[in-house]
């Protein structure tokens, strides 16, 4: 097994393994000379990207949709891939701030409302416990 292979990369494989283990007719088109794993990726990365509708930022996929899309790549000679067409950016930082010496707010202090009581409650109540 490669160790260059991402997770995503192993989990394609070894569902191709074994769909070749089970299937002779899928295992000559498994073991054609000019497809890889890598490019079988790369091919399931470019169809999905070309089903974003309206420059949606992800798109989700089931398990069988992307196995069929495995399936295919090793299934058709014609298939050209040309790898996802991601756009990086390079998100500037906001330059850091100098100590300013300028005079922070004074804070007013508020004015509480205090809660208007009844004036034939007694000061102090004492509500006996038993």
């Amino acid at each position: 097994m490669d160790l260059n292979l991402t997770a995503f990369e192993t989990a394609i494989k070894t569902f191709l393994d074994n769909l070749a283990k089970e299937d002779e007719m899928f295992a000559k088109n498994y073991a054609k000379p000019n497809k890889s794993i890598s490019e079988c990726c790369k091919y399931i990365f470019q169809q999905v990207e070309k089903n974003r509708k309206n420059n949606e930022r992800c798109v989700a996929c089931t398990d069988e949709e992307v196995y069929g899309l495995a399936i295919h790549y090793y299934d058709e000679d014609d298939i050209v891939v040309d790898g996802p067409k991601n756009k990086v950016e390079d998100i500037q930082h906001a330059p850091t701030p100098e100590k300013t010496t300028a005079k922070s707010k004074e804070t007013k202090p508020r004015k509480s409302k205090s809660a208007k009581t009844d004036p034939d409650l007694p000061d102090s109540l004492e509500i006996p416990l038993f």
